[in-house]
């Protein structure tokens, strides 16, 4: 790392801590480009390997190449965080983004879905990936990576409020329970003193099962390897998570974290030209985004960010607050997930001004295709932003009931969407592979009628 950026750092953190930013130590590495983009395509420095990381990598250096995809920096939750800085960028560049991963690191140590994840998994990561290369020597590439296939198919169906480590399911058991004195029972003569005998956990599972993975790593037939790659890639998918939950709220932060660092750093350690350049990144990190269909997570989380810190500095002044806007500021980035945000401060004020709305493709006579807008309320606006987060931005799917011969599956979620057939198709011949009985996924079609599909010797089967 050049001594002009250490410096810079080292000024920066100096500037945050008076700030009132609590950061784990930042590990600062300076690569090139394709070094960054194989950490980004794998999600972490070192990762078991699979094909689908190099078709990843593929498509980030493309979006590189045609320019629709500006690569900055890349920073890891862990402790300490690492962030690794691209070596082609400019100092001016990479003195901003070492601002900006300033802003993440305190989002990651502060944040309460943040504080759940494993902030070893950089190293633990790279054990496993020794464990499966292991696998392959002993097993094969080929069998290997189907293991990986049909775990990386359900890796976003967990259950993140059972957390990581959870126990198997409690046995089923007689229990006596006192029975229950009906009203007008002593009436009709009937004895309900005394207890009678209740089974416990009868039904398998014994209520629904969200984490997919857990499940077939604890109850099917796989071998011990195979269950091992289950719960490897299960583990990495719950310290991915809060990523998908926060991506709004976190690179606001860190955006307006940047701006408020780089603005004291200012004319007395950036020369004009360096100051001209910061702004016009900056300007292209927090522009509202190409699409009127979509909007830049930097920017609106930016814009309500500084919103929440104009009214909590006028409630502040006006003694209506004991904190002020900044304090505001980190308060929300540490209680709330990127739902909660924006339900509770995307206001219609930020709405209108944005020109923010929720739409839906229509078609004319002539069947060509348009964009009907249907509202410009708020919160019609933020349940639209919600219904692409939620459940990890993944179907909503629990096992119903399992046995060795069926295991029945239910889309919890079929009014949000549809399934599409192709996928359901491949996900149950992955699910029968390894449970071995008939796999049968409910769900709903286009028009609201239940409809079940499912997977067993004889082929994929629609009911």
């Amino acid at each position: 790392m050049k001594k002009v950026l250490a410096d810079r750092a080292e000024w920066f953190v100096e500037k945050a801590k008076e700030m009132g930013l609590d950061m784990f130590e930042t590990i600062w590495e300076v690569v090139p480009e394709e070094v960054l983009l194989e950490i980004m395509s794998y999600g972490l420095p070192v990762r078991a390997r699979h094909w689908s990381y190099g078709q990843s990598y593929e498509y980030q250096k493309i979006q590189g190449t045609m320019g629709t995809s500006k690569v900055y920096e890349l920073v890891l939750n862990s402790d300490p965080c690492r962030a690794f800085l691209l070596e082609s960028n400019s100092d001016i560049a990479n003195t901003m983004v070492i601002a900006h991963v300033l802003g993440h690191n305190h989002f990651f140590k502060n944040n309460y879905l943040f504080k759940k994840t494993d902030r070893g998994m950089v190293m633990r990561a790279a054990e496993r990936a020794e464990k499966v290369e292991e696998y392959i020597s002993q097993y094969g590439i080929e069998k290997v990576e189907r293991i990986m296939d049909i775990a990386f198919a359900l890796e976003k169906n967990i259950d993140w409020h059972k957390g990581v480590h959870r126990p198997k399911y409690a046995p089923k058991k007689k229990v006596l329970q006192k029975k229950e004195q009906g009203e007008f029972d002593d009436l009709y003569g009937i004895d309900n003193l005394g207890y009678e005998e209740k089974i416990m956990n009868d039904s398998f599972p014994p209520s629904k099962e969200y984490d997919l993975l857990w499940f077939l790593a604890n109850y099917s037939s796989a071998e011990p390897w195979e269950k091992d790659i289950f719960n490897i890639i299960r583990e990495e998918s719950f310290y991915f998570y809060p990523q998908y939950y926060t991506k709004i709220m976190n690179e606001g932060l860190a955006s307006y974290i940047h701006a408020e660092l780089m603005y004291l750093m200012g004319e007395d350690h950036l020369s004009p030209s360096e100051y001209i350049e910061f702004v016009k990144i900056h300007e292209r990190v927090v522009q509202p985004g190409g699409s009127k269909l979509d909007i830049n997570p930097y920017f609106l989380g930016f814009t309500i960010l500084n919103d929440i810190k104009e009214k909590w500095d006028l409630k502040y002044k006006h003694g209506e607050s004991i904190i002020t806007g900044f304090e505001k500021i980190l308060e929300v980035c540490s209680e709330e997930d990127d739902i909660s945000f924006l339900r509770k401060y995307l206001t219609q004020e930020i709405v209108d001004r944005l020109e923010m709305f929720t739409y839906k493709t229509d078609y004319d006579r002539n069947k060509d295709e348009y964009i009907k807008i249907e509202s410009r309320s708020a919160k019609d606006v933020v349940e639209s932003q919600a219904a692409k987060i939620y459940n990890y931005r993944t179907p909503l799917i629990y096992i119903d009931s399992a046995s060795q011969e069926r295991l029945r599956l239910i889309h919890e979620s079929a009014d949000v969407g549809t399934l599409d057939p192709k996928h359901i198709e491949k996900v149950a011949e992955y699910l029968q592979q390894i449970w071995g009985g008939q796999v049968i996924i409910k769900t709903k079609d286009e028009r609201g009628y239940s409809i079940s599909y499912g997977f067993n010797h004889e082929g994929f089967l629609k009911y």
